[in-house]
């Protein structure tokens, strides 16, 4: 079997000493010659050397002092010293500054060099092996800690997304809302949100998440109308292996995993009494049983729940467990339809235009009256989802920066395709009227001009309805002139 040759590097001022060396040793390694320290330095340079072994007594650079050398620039290599002499101060100096493995006296009994030098291998090995671990150990340190700090910056990311004061809205039926989620952050109780899908119901219970006490841990989210009833108590709560066809190895449940945090289980009322009956337990005694398993499991989680059903009267109809609505509902957050809050599509849009310009690249700047009109007097019944997705489309389609009604979908287009204005939407239409269009800083600058006017020019009560602090408003005012 083929094996690499190590490299000895001899140092020696006499020529012959250095023939006989090099004689000795080819036949077991790479041998490298130098007659001076100087010229072992270059050597040292250009080659892998494995071991050193070197004469004491040179002019110029002594066998101590190039040691020395070695030792600070080429660490892993064994140093190995030859001397003719019994000093016991050079021996001294040689351990102390040079760190030598191993001192051989001259003339060397061969048996005793090649021992040495085997000794010297495995030295040399091991110092390798110690340090390509090393080398591997602080650069997974390095990498843990990049890691950490990208954690903590996407959770600073995530937190600052959710904020409260980012929910986009001025209307009253919104400010209570964001009265709501602040109230149930400072709370560990469980929540019931209901509203029609597109709503936002999981972007209340994210805000409520990160910015309550339990912002550290995870959030997890569910859909419980996507899954089989056995296939929702598996993922919620987990199993056993073999408690099933398919369960081939234990499994730890979201619940599990979101201990500390909070588990979100949208469309709650698709699902079975039996579950729910789980569930129920899970909330009052704070532990959960995996399935298959025999013993429970202690969990501090909070739960935060959504339907976009009248649970009451499910529960009236025996469709729903009353005494888990009655868990669930300790409070509550009810999230209005877009259609009755469309003195918020205007601010929407604008959101929308300002994610999707950086998202896709784009640089929209304004939008016709028409089209802002034709969007806000809309049924949505997608809700706010469905606005985001019509202006993702209106800004992938455009042309260029300036949004009109021929970005918007045929059937917005066609004079049929869109609502008659209700007296809402007419005074819509008057505070954003301009003729040709309106630019995004536009439409900003009137709608706080709008709501200052509602308060009397109070900015303390014009900031809690645009939801956003007395100096933030403050600082738009002064950036829009106003």
């Amino acid at each position: 079997m083929a094996f690499e040759k190590h490299a000895v590097l001899c140092v020696d001022d006499e020529p012959a000493i250095l023939q006989v060396l090099i004689k000795l040793l080819e036949t077991r390694y790479v041998v490298y010659s130098a007659l001076s320290g100087f010229d072992a330095l270059n050597i040292l340079n250009d080659h892998s050397i494995a071991i050193a072994l070197v004469d004491q007594k040179m002019p110029h650079m002594t066998g101590v002092e190039l040691l020395g050398r070695i030792k600070d620039s080429h660490p892993h290599i064994v140093r190995i010293i030859l001397t003719a002499y019994t000093d016991v101060e050079d021996l001294v100096n040689s351990i102390n500054v040079g760190e030598i493995f191993r001192y051989i006296h001259k003339p060397w009994d061969a048996d005793t060099l090649f021992g040495v030098l085997e000794e010297a291998v495995i030295r040399y090995e091991v110092s390798i092996s110690e340090r390509a671990r090393q080398i591997e150990i602080e650069k997974l340190a390095s990498e843990k800690a990049r890691l950490e700090q990208e954690i903590v910056l996407l959770k600073s990311e995530i937190e600052k997304e959710f904020s409260i004061d980012n929910i986009v809205s001025a209307s009253p039926q919104m400010n209570e809302v964001r009265r709501l989620i602040k109230t149930a952050a400072t709370s560990d109780e469980t929540v019931l949100i209901h509203g029609e899908s597109g709503t936002g119901k999981e972007l209340v219970a994210k805000a409520i998440h990160y910015n309550s006490k339990r912002n550290k841990k995870k959030f997890l989210a569910l859909d419980c109308g996507a899954l089989s009833e056995n296939l929702l108590e598996s993922e919620l709560f987990g199993h056993r292996r073999g408690s099933f066809t398919g369960a081939i190895q234990d499994k730890k449940g979201l619940i599990e995993d979101a201990d500390g945090g909070t588990i979100f289980l949208d469309e709650i009322s698709n699902t079975s009494t039996s579950f729910q009956a789980k569930l129920l337990r899970v909330i009052q005694e704070r532990e959960i049983r995996r399935i298959g398993d025999t013993e429970s499991r202690p969990v501090d989680v909070r739960i935060l729940a959504a339907t976009n059903k009248d649970l009451y009267e499910e529960t009236q109809k025996g469709g729903f467990r009353s005494d888990l609505y009655y868990r669930l509902n300790v409070l509550n957050i009810t999230l209005p339809p877009l259609r009755e809050r469309r003195s918020d599509i205007p601010l929407l849009v604008n959101h929308f235009i300002n994610e999707h310009n950086q998202k896709f690249n784009k640089n929209i700047v304004s939008i016709s009256r028409d089209a802002l009109n034709r969007l806000s007097v809309q049924s949505w019944n997608g809700n706010v989802r469905e606005l985001r997705n019509m202006v993702s489309r209106m800004i992938i389609m455009a042309e260029d920066d300036h949004l009109t009604v021929k970005d918007l979908p045929d059937e917005i287009q066609s004079p049929g395709g869109y609502d008659l204005p209700s007296p809402e939407n007419s005074l819509m239409d008057q505070m954003f009227s301009v003729s040709g269009s309106l630019t995004l800083e536009d439409l900003e600058r009137r709608y706080i001009l709008h709501v200052l006017k509602r308060t009397g020019q109070n900015k303390a009560d014009a900031a809690k309805l645009l939801g956003m602090k007395r100096t933030t408003l403050v600082m738009r005012m002064k950036k829009l002139g106003i």
